[in-house]
């Protein structure tokens, strides 16, 4: 791959990263849902968000990205089919700042896209299991604590485990998008639990993101794992990812992920989520994404989303609470697909919506047509 010199500035005021062929990826996380089986032949439908930076990234590289290139391996290695798929969901992240924080000399721009692509497999059960995988090049070339960040891509898979462990599994779903967006010298508490439909028991660590070097920028077929981990710039792991006054630490049990950022950039993130059942590792889920740290000593980001608006029982079966800080106008449900099933206007700070006709999967809600939230109905 032709790779043009670029040059990325950061200070504690602001950042400048000119454009790299192919630069574009923020990160991503992929997970599947068990629909249901027939005669020994298991439905899986698999999901695949790709976060894209649309502000410093190649357009002609996150035009690319459609469709993206899946692989389904055995346990053993073996190919056993490959599929081209096009995003079904797409969204613009609400992640800009707000107030002083936006004119106080952080003018960092920010833009991050969220494409979803959605793929059915039916499977029959298999003694060794299945991966399937995907790759692209490349990641953001702004990213500080990647060596070579806009030459290097991402690998990722989700494992079915092998039919001697389990037939039946969902992968682990994060609840809450992540922030992307935190202000430097503040305290940093967020979320990243996940849920899971098995009621497996999760634990949560910060890993190794892999890479898929710059060899093919989107190979067809994707490799099968295993895959090379990114090689982190002098001062930076995927333990210890950030510059950090108090560092960065994810509790293993309830998946809070704290730390006080010290230096402003853009740094890549992995956190893992394993599923234990029976005390047997049955898979585990993996979410890489970018965090724009900003100086804002004059003011704060606008609240994250997850702290302005929560979603519960998540996963729900019957009653969907939402509960915001603002006012809610309109709250829109559209499941996987992108296909809308539920459209309503409120004058409320408080709503339940009856998700009990719901059928069982994965859905996207959008509240006053900007903050974009998921839950899993049972």
């Amino acid at each position: 791959m032709k790779k043009i010199i670029f040059l990325a500035i950061f200070s504690l005021s602001s950042c400048f990263c000119f454009q790299v062929y192919a630069s574009h990826l923020a990160g991503q996380d992929f997970t599947y849902a068990l629909i249901d089986s027939t005669g020994g032949v298991y439905h899986y439908r698999v999901s695949l968000n790709l976060y894209q930076d649309c502000e410093n990234g190649s357009p002609a590289a996150i035009l690319a990205d459609n469709p993206a290139f899946l692989a389904v391996y055995n346990g053993t290695g073996t190919l056993i089919r490959k599929d081209s798929v096009t995003y079904s969901v797409a969204h613009t992240m609400p992640i800009t700042g707000s107030g002083t924080c936006a004119t106080a000399g952080s003018s960092l721009p920010l833009c991050i896209n969220l494409k979803t692509f959605v793929m059915d497999y039916y499977l029959p059960a298999s003694t060794s299991g299945y991966n399937i995988t995907y790759q692209r090049c490349c990641l953001n070339a702004c990213l500080v604590n990647i060596a070579d960040p806009g030459d290097n891509g991402i690998s990722c898979f989700v494992s079915i485990p092998p039919s001697g462990v389990t037939t039946h599994n969902n992968s682990a779903a994060f609840i809450n998008y992540p922030p992307f967006v935190i202000p430097i010298n503040t305290p940093l508490s967020f979320d990243f639990s996940a849920t899971d439909a098995d009621g497996d028991s999760l634990s949560y660590t910060l890993c190794n993101a892999y890479t898929a070097g710059s060899g093919d920028d989107k190979p067809f077929p994707p490799a099968a794992p295993p895959f090379a981990t990114f090689i982190y710039n002098p001062s930076f792991t995927s333990a210890a990812p950030m510059s950090c006054s108090l560092p960065l630490a994810i509790d293993p049990v309830t998946g809070l992920l704290t730390g006080t950022p010290s230096r402003a950039g853009k740094y890549l993130i992995a956190i893992c989520c394993s599923e234990w059942r029976n005390g047997l590792l049955i898979n585990t889920t993996q979410r890489e994404f970018e965090f724009t740290v900003l100086n804002c000593t004059l003011g704060t980001p606008e609240i994250p989303m997850a702290e302005t608006t929560t979603l519960y029982p998540n996963p729900a079966s019957t009653e969907l609470t939402i509960v915001s800080k603002k006012n809610i106008s309109t709250i829109t449900i559209s499941n996987i697909t992108g296909q809308s099933i539920f459209d309503q206007n409120y004058n409320t700070k408080q709503a339940q919506v009856n998700i009990a006709g719901f059928p069982r999967g994965v859905y996207y809600v959008k509240i006053n047509g900007i903050e974009v939230r998921k839950f899993v109905k049972e």
